[in-house]
């Protein structure tokens, strides 16, 4: 599966940025990032959605992330495991001088927010509003390295984000019956499937189950789908293979045109709607493969 590229930045040496409802939100955090001196201290002008013009104090320093809303949304509510599209601009709170900006092309992958790979920029998403634009003050050390904020004094990195759009935590549709012989699935609180093969055989040809029915958007191949997925391989030693609910990456962006992923994930996602839930087997390479794909949405075109 295709993971989500990084941001990069280029503040001093360049630097990555790796960082349970039935309504389909992921579970709330115990605490929302506040704001402070250093997020209260960022202006900016111009359209929600467009490159804004930002003006920062120079010198600007924070004691961990702090958040301010710039402008309120009136959008669902980001939790914990919400994929989400943004457009940003960040700035370097040294010499006030925009780094990078998203491009404002509409064409940026989901973060998800609360995701470790996402660090404390995923973390400060939480608690905000589709429709918000925010003003995030981060520590560049946690920028640098995609770990959680400290709590000491260090120059800023200065992060203001347009809150696009939000996706579903996970599926959202009516639970199906799978059929006889296939993996049994149970779902962790917050959606995460856990995959149980059975101690017959995997099916000689791909096949692919309807777990839960959703009733958004079909996609095609000419789609790019916002998933998580869990796999695992068949047989009686089974092991988990790979998922996004666990190793970090949080939703994925898969191309559904062909050659741009394993055919039979493919296949398996191009008919499904925006809700459902998929169980697959896949032969890839002589083993098989049970992978449970929550469908969350769909890129913009």
């Amino acid at each position: 599966m295709r993971t989500i590229p990084a941001l990069l930045v280029t503040i001093g040496l360049a630097a990555s940025l790796t960082a349970c409802a039935s309504s389909g939100a992921g579970s709330s955090p115990s605490s929302c990032d506040a704001p402070g001196a250093a997020s209260e201290a960022v202006s900016a002008s111009g359209r929600f959605g467009a490159e804004p013009k930002v003006s920062i104090p120079t010198g600007l320093t924070t004691k961990g992330t702090q958040v301010s809303i710039l402008k309120q949304g009136e959008g669902r509510r980001i939790d914990d495991g919400t994929p989400v599209l943004i457009e940003y601009t960040l700035v370097d709170g040294t010499t006030g001088k925009v780094a990078q900006t998203s491009g404002y092309t509409g064409k940026t992958a989901p973060i998800t927010a609360g995701s470790s790979n996402a660090g404390a920029l995923g973390d400060a998403l939480q608690c905000a509003n589709v429709g918000d634009r925010l003003a995030v003050a981060l520590p560049q050390s946690a920028l640098a390295s995609g770990a959680e904020a400290t709590k000491k004094t260090e120059a800023a990195v200065v992060a203001v984000i347009d809150v696009k759009r939000a996706f579903d935590a996970r599926a959202t549709g009516t639970p199906q019956l799978a059929g006889d012989g296939m993996p049994a699935v149970v779902l962790a609180p917050d959606g995460a499937p856990g995959i149980t093969v059975p101690s017959t055989t995997a099916p000689k040809g791909d096949e692919t189950h309807l777990l839960r029915k959703g009733s958004g958007a079909v996609l095609t191949a000419k789609d790019t789908a916002v998933i998580k997925y869990t796999a695992v391989t068949w047989g009686a030693d089974s092991t988990v293979a790979g998922s996004s609910w666990t190793d970090g990456t949080g939703a994925q962006t898969v191309p559904l045109t062909k050659g741009q992923v394993q055919e039979g994930v493919r296949s398996a996602l191009v008919g499904s709607r925006v809700g459902d839930q998929v169980l697959a087997v896949v032969h890839q390479q002589g083993i098989a493969y049970a992978y449970v794909i929550d469908v969350l949405g769909v890129m913009p075109s």
